[in-house]
């Protein structure tokens, strides 16, 4: 008679085996799963790319001071970073809460510490960039809490009565990307103007610009004195094309401001419905 085989203890097939007597590759379900939503938030994709631009951020502030060719390329990077993250959590079906608010916070603290350089390197302006500091976070904060409170989904779904600057905003990507890229590159115009090799760089159109462009400033507010633009230089010239983005992008943030502070006040003493 045929002689059964015994089937292993465990209820389960032994691996098979390959000619030289090693187990296989793991399947790559593993590697598929990893680009897909899964319950290891920390892992994902976008999140990880949010690490890498902490790391950047944190690289470029520590060497601004001292290279600052090689902290505008380590911003750079960071500032790419912030761009694809979002793209790749909507491409892998991986975002997450944690995602957002680890980009919003970053977004908040490399432009606070971008500020802080600046005012090291401009002192006349150190009270300038403590209130932008201060209007950026602010207005973000309490536009989170306020949403919050009214169980909004985000900070950035604004009510149509908001104002036309808030809603343009929030609702256009193009729009808050153009004035979030045009504050960062009036910044970053700003640091690099400290290098003298780069701020000797001539821009494209020296010839049909006035050398130097100056703004007087009341120092009473507390603002240095006079603002002043090397129209020469690509450096000046970056700064001429950056700074109506750059301005949006405040009264957006004094609008979120007031439009936040009239909800928390609202929160608290809710209109009558009329009869």
């Amino acid at each position: 008679a045929r002689r059964a085989s015994t089937p292993p203890s465990s209820g389960a097939m032994p691996p098979r085996r390959t000619r030289s007597g090693s187990a296989p590759a793991a399947s790559s379900g593993t590697t598929t799963r990893f680009f897909q939503r899964h319950s290891n938030v920390y892992a994902y994709v976008p999140n990880i790319i949010g690490y890498v631009r902490v790391l950047l951020a944190a690289a470029a502030l520590r060497l601004a001071l001292d290279d600052v060719p090689t902290s505008l390329a380590l911003y750079a990077l960071s500032f790419v970073c912030d761009e694809l993250d979002g793209r790749v959590a909507r491409m892998f079906d991986q975002c997450s809460e944690f995602g957002k608010l680890l980009d919003m916070v970053t977004d908040r603290l490399a432009t606070t510490g971008l500020l802080m350089v600046l005012s090291r390197e401009y002192p006349n302006w150190f009270f300038t960039c403590v209130s932008l500091v201060a209007l950026d976070i602010g207005s973000h904060w309490l536009q989170m809490y306020a949403q919050l409170l009214r169980k909004k989904s985000s900070h950035k779904d604004v009510d149509d009565g908001s104002f036309f600057i808030l809603r343009l905003y929030y609702t256009n990507r193009m729009f808050m990307g153009a004035c979030c890229v045009g504050a960062e590159v009036l910044y970053l115009a700003a640091h690099a103007a400290t290098d003298p090799r780069i701020l000797a760089i001539a821009g494209p159109l020296a010839g049909a610009l006035p050398a130097k462009v100056s703004v007087p400033l009341p120092a009473a507010l507390g603002f240095g004195t006079e603002l002043s633009v090397e129209c020469a230089s690509a450096l000046g010239q970056l700064a001429l094309v950056a700074l109506p983005f750059w301005a949006v992008k405040q009264a957006a943030n004094v609008a979120q401001l007031v439009t936040s502070c009239e909800a928390l006040v609202a929160h608290d003493f809710p209109k009558r419905k009329r009869a």
